[in-house]
């Protein structure tokens, strides 16, 4: 848990620049969001992704009452942070010799109008951004964050236990070619890599239908806020904007993804809203 803390607060502001939301209506609405679920927001930051990737996401981290709300740059449509650097930039602009300006010929349409529409299809609208942090503070809300800490904290305690029950067997190392010694290291990687194999491998699969599972539980927290219908529409843009493939065989995702797919997440919403 501290490791988080540090990496949060100390070690992600050096790969990429966390700016405050500026003032507006997206910060207000957000507020106003988290004040109705109770949840103690501190900050609100939008981080510059876009350097990186195309992709979009939207997290919150913290303890206690100290919470932060992080955006991605390419979640927003319209992004409040590009708008006050352009207007400083322009108000500076505006303040050199006026003579200079007036020397200069006017000149239109030096923008790609293909960019342009490029990159008005990229985000979401408020009413979407607010939707996606609806389905994040449903897991704050319903307490996932901390059940996956304690299954974390319980597995790490069972396997160090375990541990401690196996590393003075002496079949064991006999087993590996270790007759007349019992190296501790030697111990460590046979229990870990070969003894505690399938049990891994159950826990995977157990640890993905419970994420599986909170997944949903967060789309019906932020369909309860009356969110459904603009969550829906963020979702397929997301799905779009990082590249996703709609369709996947429901065995290997079963198996493998964390997070149902698309078009698994849409029906479930549509159930759900038929049932209200």
């Amino acid at each position: 848990m501290g490791l988080i803390f540090i990496y949060a607060d100390y070690i992600a502001p050096l790969f990429d620049r966390f700016t405050p939301l500026p003032d507006g209506d997206l910060r207000t609405q957000i507020e106003t969001l988290a004040a109705s679920i109770e949840f103690p927001l501190y900050k609100i930051f939008v981080v510059e992704g876009s350097k990186r990737s195309s992709h979009s996401n939207a997290y919150f981290f913290g303890f206690y009452k100290n919470k932060r709300i992080v955006l991605f740059d390419t979640l927003l449509e319209e992004n409040p942070v590009n708008k006050e650097a352009s207007a400083g930039e322009a108000a500076g602009d505006g303040s050199e010799d006026s003579s200079d300006t007036a020397s200069e010929p006017e000149q239109k349409g030096d923008g790609d109008p293909k960019d342009e529409e490029k990159k008005k299809k990229i985000g979401c609208s408020n009413d979407e951004i607010l939707a996606v942090l609806g389905h994040e503070l449903g897991h704050w809300k319903l307490g996932h964050n901390l059940k996956n800490i304690i299954i974390s904290q319980v597995n790490t305690f069972l396997c160090f236990f375990l541990f401690a029950l196996l590393s003075n067997w002496k079949e064991l190392y006999e087993a590996f070619g270790f007759p007349d010694s019992q190296p501790a290291l030697i111990g460590l990687l046979i229990i870990f890599q070969f003894i505690f194999s399938p049990y891994n491998e159950l826990l995977s699969f157990l640890m993905t239908v419970l994420s599986r599972r909170f997944e949903f539980q967060a789309d019906t927290f932020a369909l309860g806020l009356n969110k459904g219908a603009d969550l829906c529409t963020a979702l397929i843009k997301l799905n779009k904007d990082n590249l996703g493939f709609p369709v996947h065989d429901w065995l290997y995702a079963a198996w493998h993804y964390s997070h149902p797919g698309l078009l698994e997440r849409l029906r479930a919403l549509d159930f759900k809203q038929k049932e209200q």
